[in-house]
């Protein structure tokens, strides 16, 4: 039978390796690699017509207020199959919804289409945005592109994370205003 002072350290270990097992079970791989000291600041259901879409969740460093300017990245955690058409169909509807029509739509489809993968029930995206004119992109831990292009941090995020989203209550929510 182990002694006392064993069964403390053992105890001991056990409780400093909870919470990092915790913090990487919520916090993907590429999140921490690309970000320093990430911290989940929102997380929202995503539904329409009361069908679950997604689930988007948002990591800022160190889990301070969200900005722009900040590094950041957003998860989208697919709850049923997409094709990789209609993600990028959805983004640039949204965009258009948002911006109005632009020259440079077809430009940012074609460079989504690149990074875009056909989901399935549990798949994830990341988008890691860590300067105002680029992206990167991770399919389920995978890097899949890196996009540059004028704006495209606020451009294309700002589908889930502007006041002017589809759903503002859950834009704030998610960027931890709730």
């Amino acid at each position: 039978m182990p002694g006392k002072s064993f069964i403390s350290f053992i105890t001991i270990l056990i409780g400093l390796t909870l919470p990092v097992s915790a913090y990487s079970a919520t916090v993907p791989g590429e999140v921490r690699k690309q970000i320093s000291a990430p911290q989940k600041i929102g997380q929202v259901q995503v539904s329409f017509l009361g069908i679950s879409m997604y689930s988007a969740t948002l990591f800022t460093q160190q889990g301070n207020a969200f900005a722009w300017a900040k590094p950041f990245a957003l998860k989208l955690q697919y709850k049923r199959s997409f094709s990789r058409s209609r993600l990028v169909k959805a983004s640039i509807s949204e965009l258009e919804r948002l911006e109005g029509k632009r020259e440079d739509h077809a430009q940012i489809a074609q460079k989504l289409h690149g990074c875009f993968k056909p989901v399935r029930k549990s798949d994830r995206f990341v988008a890691i945005a860590k300067s105002r004119n680029s992206l990167h992109f991770f399919f389920n831990g995978r890097k899949t592109c890196n996009i540059q292009h004028s704006g495209i941090r606020e451009r294309v995020l700002g589908i889930w994370l502007s006041d002017r989203s589809r759903n503002a209550q859950l834009s704030r929510k998610l960027r931890g205003k709730n």
